[in-house]
C-alpha cells in the first residue's frame, strides 16, 4: 500500500469526543505508558501534552481518574469514534516510544480487543498522528 492509500484511510473526527469518552482514553493511555513496568519521560511527556490539549492538566489526581480501572475505562468507550480516538491515542504512544517493548503492543492488543477496535490507520510521521490523537482529543 503506497503512503499516499494509507493517508486516505485515516479518519479523522467530525468534531472532538466528549468528556465522557476523554476521561477513559486519557486513563488508559496514562496505564499504558507505564505497561511495561517503567514510565519513559518521552512516554508520560505524551501523555501529559494530550492531557493538557484536552484541558486535563493534573488529571492523574482527579477523581474520576481514580474511580476508573481498565474495565470500567473500556466499557466507557462505547461508541465507534471513541474506539478510533482510543486506539489512535495508544498507537501514539507505541510509535512515540524509542524502546518499546512486547508488553506494550500486548497491552495496546488487549485494550483493542477489550473494546471492540478495528485496526486503525495512522499517519507515519510523529507529529502528523499528535495533530490526529487531538484533533479526537481536543479539536
Amino acid at each position: 500500500m503506497s503512503a499516499q492509500e494509507s493517508e486516505s484511510k485515516i479518519v479523522h473526527p467530525a468534531r472532538p469526543l466528549p468528556r465522557k469518552y476523554v476521561e477513559p482514553i486519557l486513563y488508559l493511555a496514562d496505564q499504558m505508558s507505564a505497561a511495561d513496568g517503567q514510565v519513559l519521560p518521552k512516554e508520560r511527556k505524551m501523555v501529559e501534552e494530550l492531557a493538557k490539549a484536552a484541558k486535563y492538566k493534573d488529571f492523574r489526581h482527579e477523581e474520576w481518574y481514580r474511580k476508573l480501572n481498565e474495565e470500567k475505562a473500556c466499557q466507557a468507550i462505547s461508541i465507534d469514534s471513541a474506539r478510533q480516538g482510543l486506539l489512535v491515542v495508544l498507537a501514539l504512544l507505541l510509535k512515540a516510544d524509542d524502546t518499546r517493548k512486547d508488553t506494550e503492543h500486548t497491552y495496546f492488543s488487549k485494550i483493542r480487543g477489550l473494546v471492540g477496535g478495528d485496526p486503525v490507520h495512522v499517519p507515519v510521521d510523529l507529529e502528523a498522528h499528535k495533530k490526529l490523537a487531538m484533533e479526537y482529543l481536543a479539536g
